[in-house]
């Protein structure tokens, strides 16, 4: 009888301790119904969604959709990104590519891979990361082996082939495509040289 008593002690508190941590509320930070979400990137310049047509000139077969929502949180989970991937398409799609987000002075802030094997026709999947906090916008590189948008047809078995798929890009940070780091100039150390 007692036993059952401290479990049931015990799971209320469990159950009552996110709220009291995450009861902050107001301006402070506190992520009370979600309002924090966004609101870090809200005020930044840039879209939001993007849609990248086929590269071939004929009809497409629908649409693969990547949204990257990221979110501050608190704690040791300061930064989330999640990566959500829709294929809307009629074909099996795989995918391949990294998520980038820059800051103010254009520095590479963080780096996501993303691979999908097989995504079939109206499937789903995400990724989950943590992120950094300091990003002003975001952007997709295709991995190697895949060329812009980084999707490919599946044909039968397991061979992938560039094919007629829309691209729409939706993220929380304002995206800007074909982005590249900035790269620091070197200095001479001339302290070390006589």
């Amino acid at each position: 009888m007692t036993r059952s008593i401290m479990v049931t002690a015990l799971l209320m508190a469990l159950a009552a301790f996110p709220a009291v941590a995450g009861g902050k509320g107001g301006k402070e930070g506190g992520s009370s119904g979600g309002e924090s979400q966004g609101a870090m990137w809200a005020t930044l310049p840039g879209p939001r969604e993007i849609v990248v047509p086929p590269p071939q000139a004929s009809e497409s077969l629908g649409v693969v959709s990547v949204s990257a929502t990221m979110w501050a949180g608190s704690g040791s989970a300061k930064c989330r990104v999640n990566f959500t991937i829709e294929n809307y398409s009629s074909a099996n799609v795989a995918l391949g590519f990294i998520g980038r987000t820059f800051g103010a002075k254009d520095e590479l802030v963080d780096n996501w891979v993303i691979t999908v094997a097989t995504l079939p026709p109206n499937g789903r999947t995400g990724r989950l990361f943590s992120c950094t906090l300091g990003a002003t916008q975001f952007t997709l590189v295709p991995t190697s082996g895949y060329d812009w948008p980084p999707a490919k047809c599946i044909k039968a078995g397991e061979e992938t082939e560039m094919c007629p798929l829309t691209l729409k890009l939706t993220s929380t940070v304002p995206i800007v495509l074909n982005k590249e780091e900035k790269k620091e100039e070197k200095k001479d150390d001339k302290k070390g040289k006589k």
